[in-house]
């Protein structure tokens, strides 16, 4: 039987940001491309981010009353504890029911539960870790996983031996088709600091915006503030008389980002991933709270590239960044070749690769 027509059920387990949720969504739609034969259930955190923007994306979901061993205080963690069992025997309920033919596990403590049932359940497990340094639930469940896909060089050397595919991030389909052409002649960089937002890249933003005062003809900037900033920073834009558009979130952020030349970012895997696939040049400003610091580790790959330039949160200042962007807008050759190296560092077929995978894995197990 040929493998893009074998009749799989996927069960997709994990959540609780963007970053875990979006490559799960890549998947879930790479595998409903493939024909109406393969059905996809999420399972997931009943108050995680999933448990929103999954139905929104047509995908069946399944809630766990789960919750992170991270938080503060004995009592909390000892209810989590509890919660964590009562999940564990809830997904081996699902897996007996749904009967998966494989259960793919996107981080965040929300797999934890689905991922263990399935081992226990000896249904096929795999992993897709999107930082360059893995959480604690995959490494957990790696050693009962069949397979393990990483996304950056150097990640597999923390799983065990043998079971890693380098696969790279998935990114969603607006993503790979963003419209490259841009619309507008003059210098345009992009604020990210994430769907909420960043306090420090919208202050050093606003800290900038009077050295950027002296090409206002040639720059503009779009800026994606969270909601919590979005009035200080147009207080600043008042004040000022940069083309400086700015809004609590962009829907279309793909499309922004392709209309752009230079991005100012975070650097959670999901935003490098994105905009490598996108090719565009980046200023990366990793959260310095990330869990073993993965969102340096995250940007390390496109610096050493020559792809992106990295400013540690502690040396973020406005002149700093005025410096950076307006060197990259007087030196438009060295922008587009970052973008171009960016571009090679992604990878588009990520989804699709691992869609592969899994059929065959399926496919060998049956």
């Amino acid at each position: 039987m040929s493998m893009d027509i074998y009749d799989m059920k996927l069960i997709i387990t994990g959540g609780g940001t963007g970053g875990h949720i979006y490559p799960g969504v890549a998947v879930a739609r790479e595998l409903a491309a493939r024909g109406d034969e393969h059905h996809v259930l999420w399972v997931g955190a009943r108050r995680g981010l999933e448990s929103s923007i999954v139905p929104k994306e047509g995908i069946p979901f399944l809630p766990l009353k789960v919750t992170s061993l991270k938080g503060m205080g004995f009592f909390y963690r000892i209810g989590s504890l509890v919660n964590l069992a009562k999940a564990f025997t809830q997904s081996v309920g699902i897996i007996s029911r749904e009967k998966p033919d494989a259960v793919l596990g996107v981080g965040g403590y929300a797999s934890g539960p689905m991922g263990l049932a399935a081992i226990f359940m000896r249904r096929p497990l795999a992993l897709a870790e999107q930082n360059a340094s893995p959480g604690f639930t995959n490494r957990w469940l790696a050693k009962g996983a069949s397979m393990v896909f990483t996304s950056w060089p150097g990640s597999e050397v923390h799983f065990p031996e043998g079971k890693t595919v380098m696969a790279g991030n998935p990114v969603r389909n607006e993503f790979v088709r963003a419209n490259h052409v841009k619309a507008d002649s003059r210098f345009v960089a992009l604020v990210i600091g994430g769907s909420q937002g960043a306090a420090p890249l919208n202050k050093a933003m606003v800290d900038a915006a009077e050295n950027l005062a002296p090409l206002a003809e040639r720059i503009r900037i779009i800026h994606q503030t969270g909601e919590r900033d979005l009035k200080m920073v147009n207080e600043a834009v008042a004040k000022s008389d940069l083309d400086w558009e700015t809004a609590a979130y962009f829907s279309d952020v793909a499309q922004r980002i392709a209309g752009a030349d230079l991005v100012i970012s975070r650097a959670g895997a999901g935003a490098v991933s994105e905009i490598c696939v996108v090719g565009r040049a980046a200023v990366y400003i990793p959260f310095p709270q990330a869990a073993d610091d993965h969102q340096t580790k995250n940007a390390l790959p496109a610096v050493r590239e020559q792809a992106a330039i990295m400013i540690n949160q502690s040396e973020l200042t406005g002149e700093k960044l005025a410096e950076i962007i307006i060197g990259l807008e007087g030196d438009r050759e060295r922008t587009k070749a970052m973008g171009d190296r960016a571009r090679a560092l992604g990878r588009p077929r990520a989804a699709q690769m691992i869609v592969d995978k899994i059929l065959a894995m399926v496919k060998e197990a049956a």
